[in-house]
């Protein structure tokens, strides 16, 4: 049995054509106000992660987004340091990579 979705447009809407090739390679949508901050992050600048503030949340989750973009902020200064491991192609790789982390602290 057919099942119908009804698709709604308005006038403002933009409609974007990616190509098929982009989207089998990966393709990312960023504001351009994060796009120039990864920019300046690959340069060498100073590394901070906040916000827009367009991006809007309600006062009780304020705390849980500004610890986010602390942690976010903390886990790319370590890797512009080069504290990280990988990338792995699979799982097992990333497994046994954990574990030898995990030996190597328990001997120390």
């Amino acid at each position: 049995m057919p099942v119908w979705f009804g698709v709604w447009y308005d006038g403002g809407m933009v409609t974007l054509s990616i190509p098929q090739g982009l989207i089998k390679e990966g393709f990312v949508v960023l504001p351009r106000r994060e796009y120039e901050d990864l920019l300046h992050a690959k340069r060498g600048d100073d590394i901070v992660v906040k916000r827009d503030k367009s991006f809007k949340v309600p006062k009780k989750h304020e705390k849980f987004y500004n610890g986010l973009d602390g942690e976010l902020t903390e886990s790319l200064r370590e890797i512009k340091a080069g504290n990280f491991v990988g990338p792995f192609d699979n799982v097992k790789d990333l497994l046994i990579s954990l574990h030898l982390k995990n030996e190597n602290h328990l001997r120390s």
